[in-house]
């Protein structure tokens, strides 16, 4: 396996001419010099740092002896060493009477500065996988094989947990993602889209989650939740994703969004995708189009915010409860539907709604 490239061997021999002043040569399995201080060697075969990639031991190079030699200067040449192989050759120029002392430290820091790349690059490599298995479970487990579940289980990811889903759509997504990482829990999952950051939080109730996200609003974000299913996550991805979508346009002023509070909406939004809400007639459109200074609609949107309670409606508007009554038949004229009425009530709240999230 090849764990030295040329950035790698570059940024070795940058870190370790700090520590030592004299020139680092970094050579590849096959004894061509990846990294250097010389960058006019980069590219050429070094004669020493094959015999030791051969031998798997040092090699010592003297003023003398590198004039016999190809691409080789005097100095000492020590296999740097990763998992039981020999993963290159690191080479410091100089007379070896001189660099000896320092040759051990070099390839310690070295073979350190590479178990540290190949760690992040495991790491980096589980942090995809994972959000490639999360993103494949948002979209349901139906067509999820055995396989799945043993990758799942190797990254040490509990799908029994109960979790609920949060989407956080950012202003600033640099803000908004680090101080969600930054309060994430153990069992916590996430995935990253361009647009958004996924958030399975393990929780019972999506209830929960307001404590948790306190301070959330300063951040000028917009978060939907959706609810908690014993069965799988992708029905909250997807009651959170249409939540996100019909709260912003219902309620732009509000940073947080419960599909709890929007069942209602998402399911005419829903059916409006589907092209099965156009029995549902324009009720309300027709009424603003006859209500020029607005005073029916008001009324109208006033009367079902009180759950049609005259007093508390005529309350809220400061006019009287007869004038409120004249509206109710004015809303009924227009429309053919009476406001007194509960049936005629829905279907005018329906026809607001549905116009509000088209």
């Amino acid at each position: 396996m090849r764990f030295l490239n040329q950035s790698l061997a570059q940024e070795i021999v940058e870190r370790t001419m700090k520590i030592i002043g004299h020139n680092i040569n970094v050579m590849n399995e096959k004894g061509v010099i990846i990294g250097s201080g010389d960058r006019k060697r980069i590219d050429s075969i070094h004669e020493g740092a094959v015999r030791v990639i051969e031998d798997g031991a040092g090699f010592e190079i003297t003023a003398d002896e590198a004039e016999k030699l190809h691409g080789v200067k005097a100095g000492i040449n020590l296999p740097i060493n990763f998992h039981d192989e020999v993963a290159g050759v690191i080479g410091i120029t100089g007379e070896p009477e001189e660099i000896r002392n320092y040759g051990e430290l070099v390839k310690m820091a070295a073979e350190m500065i590479i178990q540290q790349a190949v760690l992040l690059e495991e790491m980096q490599w589980d942090e995809r996988l994972k959000e490639e298995l999360i993103s494949q479970l948002l979209q349901g487990t139906e067509a999820l094989t055995p396989y799945y579940f043993e990758r799942v289980k190797r990254l040490g990811i509990d799908l029994d947990l109960p979790r609920t889903v949060v989407i956080l759509a950012a202003e600033n997504p640099s803000k908004g993602y680090k101080w969600i990482r930054d309060k994430l829990e153990k069992d916590d999952l996430y995935v990253m889209y361009p647009d958004c950051m996924v958030l399975l939080k393990r929780v019972h109730d999506a209830r929960e989650i307001t404590e948790w996200m306190q301070g959330f609003e300063l951040l000028h974000c917009k978060a939907a939740i959706g609810d908690y299913h014993p069965e799988g996550i992708s029905q909250s991805y997807q009651e959170a994703a249409a939540t996100l979508k019909v709260g912003k346009k219902l309620d732009p002023g509000k940073s947080m969004y419960f599909y709890q509070d929007y069942k209602l909406a998402v399911f005419l939004a829903r059916a409006h995708e589907l092209g099965i809400s156009e029995n549902l007639a324009p009720y309300f459109q027709k009424l603003q189009k006859q209500d020029k200074k607005g005073e029916l609609a008001e009324t109208l949107s006033a009367y079902i915010e009180e759950n049609g309670d005259v007093n508390g409606a005529a309350g809220r508007l400061f006019i009287h409860r007869n004038t409120l009554r004249y509206r109710l038949e004015k809303i009924h004229e227009l429309t053919g539907k009476d406001p007194r009425k509960v049936q005629d009530l829905l279907e005018l709240y329906l026809s607001i709604l549905q116009g509000q999230i088209k």
